[in-house]
């Protein structure tokens, strides 16, 4: 059979047929007229999962509220989460599910350093957008030229460190300091901080580490006993939230009472406190006297504190919208909250030609301007990618809610190198009325 050739009309023709199917210039991926899908890691099961597994539902609650008012310029937003067990090897695999098979436009909220070291690269790489990490290890976010799309969701744990070592030194100079860590990125951190502080650990007596994720299942025994024989009378913890739990609950078993503990702000969730003694068998009014005299930092007001604009705003929400199997109120819930609040604003400062590159342009050159129920800024900029450069110090009262020292509440700020700690002068501005952001 012979094929007639085609004519130049016909040649012409398809080719211009050809040319107006392809667009001028790609979509990214997860980005259509009416709709954002984002991408999202996190424990949802496993040994550090109890209270960081409800951060992607409290996180979901404000896009649908956000939803429920016509998105983000028409697009609805869609949050896709994968469950990676805080296995840096489930974290791979699960954030290849994200990219390639959920194709979202950018990663927002993933939770762990242990995890997201694994992935932090590839992102990167790629030119993922990766926003508002939940953890504070410095070496994510102060070399913006090494990992430019990543930015944090939490001070970092320098930062907090620094602060708390004045703290400690100022309160308890007396006393033999110790610090039970996971022998990992975020420990490591955590001991940087807390050594510039003025704080000094021997490893195998005032320090001890264990291995992130095998507090629930093998404890952390030998670790606490090591604390009680150097004689440590204020024992730091800088964990994820489940050890604080087991870490009491160990203490209590060897007959160790340490004269204070003082637990970095993502180890110390009453809620999950509670939750976990719970299971066992250890009921609330005996957990809450176990809590209680625990110091903390934070970076946002108290979850109890029911009168702060921005707990009413978010607590009301996520009874509305909430539809996880735990949305018990409580700091991972306001921490997903409010990592959702400033993803939209970021999304709408960007604008309506939403593409990963502006976004990223968008955080380095306004970032800074994000609002949140934070009560110390975020130092977003081209030179660095850190979150919140203040905390204030609590300790937690009889009825689990985290108070201030002394009289009144001060936020102190400092940076993650060398410098000093001093007392912010910063002012949070008020939440509009319907509780959406107003981008600059």
């Amino acid at each position: 059979m012979k094929f007639k050739p085609m004519t130049a009309v016909a040649i012409l023709a398809v080719g211009a047929l050809s040319f107006t199917a392809i667009p001028a210039q790609a979509a990214d991926p997860g980005v259509t007229d009416t709709e954002i899908t984002l991408g999202m890691q996190l424990p949802q099961t496993g040994a550090a999962s109890p209270g960081y597994n409800k951060v992607d539902d409290a996180m979901r609650a404000y896009f649908d509220y956000v939803n429920s008012k016509g998105g983000v310029y028409g697009r609805k937003i869609t949050l896709v989460a994968k469950d990676d067990k805080y296995s840096a090897g489930l974290t791979i695999s699960t954030a290849s599910s994200l990219i390639n098979e959920s194709n979202v436009f950018a990663m927002v909220g993933s939770v762990g350093t242990q995890t997201h070291s694994a992935v932090i690269k590839d992102l990167n790489r790629r030119g993922i957008p990766d926003l508002f990490v939940n953890s504070g290890n410095s070496a994510f976010y102060t070399n913006p030229s090494k990992y430019p799309t990543t930015f944090a969701g939490l001070g970092t744990y320098v930062v907090e460190a620094k602060i708390l070592g004045k703290y400690i030194k100022a309160t308890y100079p007396d006393k033999k300091v110790g610090i039970l860590y996971q022998s990992d990125d975020f420990g490591k951190n955590a001991i940087q901080g807390f050594t510039t502080a003025g704080l000094v650990f021997t490893p195998g007596k005032t320090a001890a580490g264990f291995i992130a994720g095998t507090q629930g299942s093998l404890g952390i025994t030998s670790q606490l006993k090591q604390l009680q024989d150097a004689g440590v009378q204020v024992v730091i913890i800088a964990s994820v939230a489940s050890t604080t739990a087991i870490a009491a609950l160990t203490a209590k078993a060897l007959n160790y009472t340490p004269d204070k503990w003082v637990v970095m702000s993502v180890g110390s969730d009453a809620t999950t406190f509670q939750t976990i003694l719970y299971t066992k068998k250890i009921m609330p009014a005996q957990s809450a006297a176990m809590l209680a005299g625990i110091v903390s930092a934070s970076h946002a007001p108290s979850p109890g504190e029911a009168t702060d604009e921005y707990v009413a705003a978010f607590k009301k929400i996520n009874d509305q919208f909430n539809t996880g199997t735990d949305k018990t109120w409580d700091n991972n819930v306001l921490q997903g909250m409010n990592i959702a609040y400033q993803t939209v604003e970021a999304l709408m400062g960007t604008g309506k030609n939403l593409t990963r590159k502006a976004l990223i342009n968008w955080m380095n050159t306004k970032g800074s301007t994000l609002t949140s129920a934070a009560l110390a800024p975020v130092g977003f900029s081209s030179k660095t990618h850190e979150a919140y450069t203040g905390f204030w110090i609590g300790e937690y009262d009889a009825t689990a809610v985290l108070k201030p020292v002394g009289a009144s509440r001060v936020v102190y700020t400092t940076d993650s190198a060398a410098g000093p700690v001093t007392i912010s002068t910063f002012k949070r501005p008020a939440i509009s009325a319907d509780a959406l952001p107003k981008a600059a």
